[in-house]
């Protein structure tokens, strides 16, 4: 029995010469991956786009669940929130593909429905698409999922003056390695406790911006097994230098 799926794209490969696989982040059945065949070829296919398929954007389609690693197939695809700014504004654009990877790598265990998850992704992405304000989106939306994934960070020791990474908690006892102090410890309590309406507030430095993600990475890859750095990272901090 098929279903009426609502998905967030998290990425596609390339399959064979004209087709692609999708890997998508679905509101009903979690982490599914499908054919997009003859998606590639020339004659252009309004039920099946491959515009439709850039990082995070949410689709509709009915489908099966896939089972047991199996591959689905969508011959039909309707695009659920078409963004407004997002296609048009390189920094935008550059968020989504880094974000992709991170929630990818995320959700990878994810075959079951997690629709606070989901929700949360969905409300995320229209905000980015409605606001210009976006210096510490990718930052906020990182420190966010950790919510969502069982390993936020404890700051119920408000007097910590370290952050350590390790166990995800403020202490008084210096960390021997893998800890945040000082302004960049002070900057991460505040994003952590900051709506992403209200983050234009914070008073950042790019540097200061650039050493946080960092530390974002190393959080992820100390708590998510066989976690990666986004390939995208490099472009990222590229861009927003001269933003």
């Amino acid at each position: 029995m098929t279903d009426t799926v609502q998905a967030v794209v998290l990425g596609t490969i390339r399959y064979g010469d004209s087709s692609l696989i999708a890997a998508c982040f679905t509101k009903q059945h979690g982490l599914q991956s499908y054919i997009l065949k003859g998606v590639l070829t020339a004659r252009r296919n309004r039920k099946l786009s491959k515009s439709f398929f850039e990082p995070l954007t949410f689709i509709e389609f009915q489908a099966k669940k896939n089972k047991e690693n199996r591959l689905g197939y969508l011959q039909e695809v309707g695009v659920l929130h078409a963004y407004t700014t997002i296609p048009f504004d390189l920094r935008k654009k550059a968020l989504l593909f880094f974000l992709a990877e991170v929630i990818h790598q995320v959700v990878k265990e994810e075959e079951q429905p997690n629709l606070p998850l989901f929700e949360y992704l969905e409300k995320t992405m229209l905000w980015l698409d409605q606001h210009d304000t976006i210096g510490l989106f990718h930052l906020k939306t990182m420190l966010d999922l950790t919510e969502y994934m069982g390993f936020s960070p404890n700051l119920s020791n408000s007097f910590g003056p370290y952050f350590d990474l390790e166990t995800g908690c403020l202490t008084t006892s210096k960390p021997k390695i893998n800890y945040i102090d000082g302004q960049l410890k002070e900057l991460w309590v505040e994003v952590l406790g900051t709506k992403f309406e209200d983050m234009a507030k914070v008073k950042i430095t790019k540097k200061e911006k650039f050493a946080l993600i960092e530390f974002a990475i190393s959080y992820f890859k100390l708590h998510l097994q066989q976690f990666r750095p986004p390939k995208s990272t490099e472009i990222l901090n590229e861009l927003f230098k001269v933003s």
